[in-house]
């Protein structure tokens, strides 16, 4: 639509199915917050970042969600680009080589990460955490491939392997902050996780496009490959505590 019609109208159709679908949600949620839910307290900001800062591998799991949000977020914002200028792609090819092949990865790695995880986990704590790390060290070095190859077939199998990498963490991101945190502190925690991942995220994506010029967007993958990596390495580091090998509901 973008190459047929110009980006406008399409912010403008998207924009007005957010408003439909955001009305539908309200009322959902509505009529689920009516029915009695026991005792609920009203939270204490200040101090439920307290206890969350006082658990031992939240800042770590917050460090790592936000550095592989370099990468997501780098991928968002600048592959279609990257794509049209160095595979001389239009619009339409670049679109779709962007999001296609690592969203049908991802799909597929969110379910073998979640299958694989809630049986590791059962046998070994660390199991999610392990499971979201492998995840990390998938995507990281074929983000890289992504940033140098010019052969067309290659770039289309770096994007699966990296999109399936990253479905492998998106399951178990959640899950692992369940395991360390109490239940209620878990939204707020994510809250957080999302927070800080929009931020860095958001801060990078500028700072390549205003640096686009000098080192070039195959290096901004790369340097988010290596930052990645980091991450699957840090998130080793997290030790649920106890015997928390539940669900990942």
């Amino acid at each position: 639509m973008g190459d047929q019609y110009g980006w406008r109208p399409v912010f403008t159709i998207l924009g007005v199915i957010g408003v439909v679908y955001s009305l539908i949600l309200w009322f959902a949620i509505h009529r689920q917050a009516e029915r009695p839910v026991g005792d609920v307290r009203r939270p204490d900001l200040l101090g439920t970042f307290s206890q969350l800062l006082s658990i031992k591998g939240f800042l770590i799991l917050t460090a790592v969600f936000a550095g592989f949000s370099t990468a997501n977020w780098l991928i968002y914002a600048w592959l279609p680009t990257y794509l049209f200028e160095r595979f001389q792609m239009n619009l339409t090819e670049a679109g779709f080589t962007a999001t296609f092949y690592i969203q049908a990865a991802s799909y597929t790695g969110i379910f073998v990460g979640g299958l694989l995880a809630d049986r590791w986990v059962a046998k070994n704590n660390k199991g999610r955490v392990y499971t979201l790390a492998i995840g990390l060290a998938i995507g990281a070095p074929f983000l890289v491939t992504v940033g140098v190859t010019s052969i067309y077939p290659l770039l289309i199998i770096a994007l699966l392997v990296y999109g399936l990498g990253r479905g492998l963490f998106d399951a178990n991101a959640m899950p692992v902050l369940s395991q360390i945190a109490p239940p209620h502190l878990r939204a707020t925690g994510y809250g957080i996780f999302n927070l800080a991942g929009c931020i860095v995220g958001g801060v990078t994506t500028a700072f390549a496009g205003v640096f686009k010029q000098a080192i070039g967007l195959s290096s901004a993958f790369v340097l988010a490959a290596v930052l990645a990596l980091l991450c699957g390495l840090a998130a080793l580091a997290v030790k649920p505590a106890g015997n928390t090998a539940g669900s990942s509901k």
